[in-house]
């Protein structure tokens, strides 16, 4: 028990450290190694000291290995400038359109001290580019991992919004091992071939070469992303629609490389060479009397498991899976048993050991649970079968089934339903005959045209073997599609508490423990309140802003008691791109809101409007203000995505935003300053209605005591004209056009005597956002300026006791977060 304890302690420190604060995680090593010393001494008479050793222990090795990586970053001085590289490729290279993107090893750098392993984006110089098309096809030279390059890169460190429950992106880069990322410059020059290669990079070559002989029989096929998938683990392959055909339906396991299929291609090994070295035999001499048949099945099943997991990129599911067949086929042979737990926790313990990130991914966590799932059920599958007839035995394995699933997709909802905010209903249906299907009959299939394609077979055969693969693949996706599109295939789940977790973890727990310890119905209620409580309602005349980090853009949430108000919906970057479906629906589903009670569209530039049609897609809308026609702008995006006329569903009323225009809901006021609804008025004053930007909406939100104002792109002479019009001082501004200096007129910044200026804008925007004059002026007139780009997402929260403000960046401060722009 205790050199399990001990285990546990190992991996549980090495994970756990990751999410201390930066503060303690800068400390240098030796008080960790100090602490080792002291338990080792306390264990001369206390047995559980050595359970302090082993986590000491693994807290000192995941710090080494952080400090380590963090001192792999930019040079400030060279953060955004070019720098010369020599580098050498050493990942599959993602191929778009208009793109190239791949890991790389840093070679040499003029000036020197770039980190040594850097993700590289090649563009394609183009012209303007269609935010509603496709790009055209453009040629690069032929890119493979092992070739080396010079190259011109525009350095930057990982960076990537930080919303609440939203992808990390800096933490992703942290878990692949790239410390900067490069924008390629001018024209790279290719270099001499190096033909000693490290096992990393030679691994990924194969993986290239065996995706260039998969390609001429799945890329003309509907499915051939997910056969890449399967194949070689190139997830990148796979479309985004399909992926949420998968989330919707439970089925994302099935197409990444997971335990299932390593040891199902581990068994099918093993029992085929079993039978065939039974039967070999010369004269007198039997093979199987020399090596036994089931040492040599386990070692070529493991070591057809190790390849597998190679070539499909050795992910956490893959490494999880074949440390655990190689300890148990250590076991097997040498006669040992080990049980269930500690051969989790030793192989748990391999994959720290190898991959200290490890923890910070969600497969680390799903993948050792569902495997626990099984060893937990796996009494039942030892219980001698009972008499019957052939249809009685088969409904019994029938109910075994589905209690197995059963209990597998309950103990994996606390883990799934933080990171999807959603529970798939469809999941039983989809997994009765997906698992089987995909698992048993296309992977096999496809990893013998994979075998097939590489070793140059003739081409009719491969192409056999590739229709039948995807005629399985379609007919098994046909029944998951329907599924995925019903109403009722998932069931929203708003973020919760960690507590919450906790405790329905703990109630996952009960439900694997055998039967007579606590009952069933005891583990069931304690899921309870992670699934199904909701947030808490405000007071009366109590509002909460949400500003999103959505980068060089506008998107700001106003929460009352029982309403929701919408104010601008981001910037769109293409046909499928937009900031509605990548940030701000995950971000509504994550908070648990199912309906927009108000949107307000302030003028129709797309870094405000770009994310409409999505917003309207994802969520019904109750009402809209806009200071445009809403209609033919979203009549001209049908014509120009080229979907059918009016398949975007409209708000159930529409209308313009005009000075005067008010309401009040849950004892909090709205109020629209501008535009003035003289059209004439306006025109003769600022031009035309086709200066966006001088009719954009300005809305004024007051609380029983706290009051907030949303600008849009206003400037200045709007500023003078709503002060002019009688708007009184306000506690946050949302400063207008992201803080140009066209914007925060003197006169305007001192009469509104804000305690807040909210600034949304992009990391590094290209515009210079926001002018050092601007935030110099809010600053001096008694505001705290606060940006998005420094502080990820900001939440100004207003309560009879006070105004309370956090950003995200600061209140989930971790170390891997990159140093915010000057």
């Amino acid at each position: 028990m205790t050199g399990r304890a001990c285990l546990a302690a190992f991996v549980a420190a090495a994970t756990f450290t990751h999410f201390l604060k930066p503060s303690y995680l800068a400390l240098p090593v030796w008080p960790w190694l100090g602490a080792v010393v002291v338990s080792i001494l306390l264990a001369q008479r206390f047995s559980f000291a050595y359970v302090l050793v082993f986590a000491c222990l693994g807290a000192s090795y995941s710090i080494w290995h952080i400090q380590g990586r963090l001192a792999q970053s930019v040079p400030v001085t060279d953060i955004n400038k070019v720098s010369r590289v020599e580098l050498e490729i050493q990942s599959l290279v993602q191929a778009g359109p208009n793109y190239r993107q791949f890991q790389a090893r840093v070679l040499s750098s003029q000036p020197p001290g770039l980190p040594e392993q850097i993700l590289v984006r090649w563009n394609a110089a183009q012209g303007h580019r269609s935010l509603y098309r496709e790009p055209s096809v453009q040629s690069f030279p032929e890119l493979m991992p092992g070739q080396r390059w010079r190259m011109s890169l525009l350095m930057r460190p990982p960076q990537g919004a930080r919303n609440p429950h939203g992808f990390d992106a800096e933490c992703h880069a942290m878990t692949q091992g790239w410390r900067a990322v490069g924008s390629v410059r001018g024209q790279p020059q290719r270099l001499d071939f190096d033909p000693a290669q490290s096992w990393p990079t030679w691994t990924e070559r194969l993986r290239h070469h065996l995706r260039n002989v998969l390609m001429p029989y799945v890329q003309e096929q509907r499915w051939g992303g997910v056969m890449l998938a399967l194949s070689l683990g190139d997830q990148a392959s796979i479309a985004a629609a399909d992926w949420l055909i998968f989330n919707r339906s439970g089925l994302t396991h099935l197409v990444s490389i997971s335990g299932t299929h390593v040891t199902f291609l581990a068994v099918l090994l093993a029992a085929l060479v079993s039978w065939c070295w039974r039967r070999v035999r010369w004269g007198r001499w039997v093979l199987a009397e020399q090596v036994p048949a089931q040492v040599a099945a386990t070692w070529v099943g493991i070591a057809g498991a190790g390849a597998y997991c190679v070539i499909a990129g050795w992910g956490v599911p893959a490494q999880r899976t074949f440390l655990m067949l190689l300890v148990l086929g250590v076991c097997r042979i040498r006669g040992l048993y080990l049980g269930a737990s500690r051969t989790l926790l030793i192989a748990a313990l391999f994959v720290v050991l190898h991959d200290p990130w490890a923890g910070l991914t969600t497969g680390f966590y799903l993948s050792f649970a569902a495997v626990s799932v099984l060893f937990a059920f796996g009494a039942l599958m030892g219980q001698v079968p009972q008499p019957g007839s052939w249809w009685q035995r088969w409904g019994r394995r029938i109910w075994f089934a589905t209690q197995l699933q059963v209990l597998i997709t309950l103990a994996l909802l606390p883990a799934l339903a933080p990171l999807f905010h959603e529970i798939s209903l469809a999941s039983l249906p989809a997994n009765a005959y997906a698992i089987t299907l995909i698992g048993s009959v296309v992977t096999p299939l496809v990893l013998l045209l994979l075998i097939l394609a590489a070793l140059q077979a003739p081409p009719s055969w491969c192409e056999s073997v590739a229709n039948l693969a995807h005629a399985v693949l379609d007919f098994t996706m046909q029944p998951t599609i329907w599924l995925a599109e019903r109403s009722l295939a998932s069931v929203p789940v708003p973020a919760q508490h960690w507590a919450w977790t906790v405790l329905a973890l703990l109630g996952v727990l009960l439900l694997l423990l055998p039967k007579g310890f606590v009952s069933r119905l005891s583990g069931l209620s304690l899921l309870v309140p992670a699934l199904a409580l909701r947030p808490s309602l405000l007071q009366e005349g109590d509002w909460d802003l949400f500003a999103l980090d959505i980068g060089q853009g506008s998107a700001v949430v106003l929460r009352t008691r029982s309403q929701v108000l919408l104010f601008d919906v981001g910037n769109r970057y293409g046909p499928d791109s937009d900031e509605g479906k990548r940030s701000i629906a995950p971000w509504l589903k994550a908070k648990g809101i199912g309906q927009i009670d108000t949107l307000v569209l302030s003028h129709a530039d797309m870094d405000h409007v770009g994310g409409t049609r999505s917003v309207l897609q994802a969520v019904p809308v109750s009402r809209s203000y806009s200071s445009f026609d809403l209609d033919a702008h979203l009549n001209r995006e049908e014509r120009l995505l080229a979907v059918p006329a009016g398949s975007t569903v409209r708000p159930e009323q529409a209308l313009r935003c005009e000075q005067d225009v008010h309401w009040e809901v849950d004892g909090v006021r709205f109020r629209f300053w501008w535009p003035p609804a003289d059209e004439a008025r306006l025109k003769a004053a600022y031009g035309s209605e086709e200066d966006k930007n001088a009719i954009s909406c300005v809305l004024e939100i007051r609380g029983a005591r706290h009051s907030a104002l949303l600008l849009g792109d206003a400037g200045v002479a709007q500023e003078q004209a709503i002060v002019a019009a009688g708007l009184g001082p306000v506690d946050v501004v949302v400063v207008g056009h992201h803080g140009s200096r066209t914007s925060s007129g003197a006169h305007f910044v001192k009469h509104m005597q804000a305690g807040l200026a909210i600034a949304q804008l992009g990391w590094w925007n290209r515009f210079g956002h926001p002018h050092a004059q601007v935030q110099t002026r809010w600053e001096r007139s008694g505001a705290l300026f606060l940006r998005t780009d420094h502080w990820g997402a900001l939440t100004v929260e207003s309560r009879p006791s006070a105004l309370y403000y956090f950003g995200e960046r600061d209140r989930h401060a971790r170390y891997w977060q990159s140093p915010a722009p000057p």
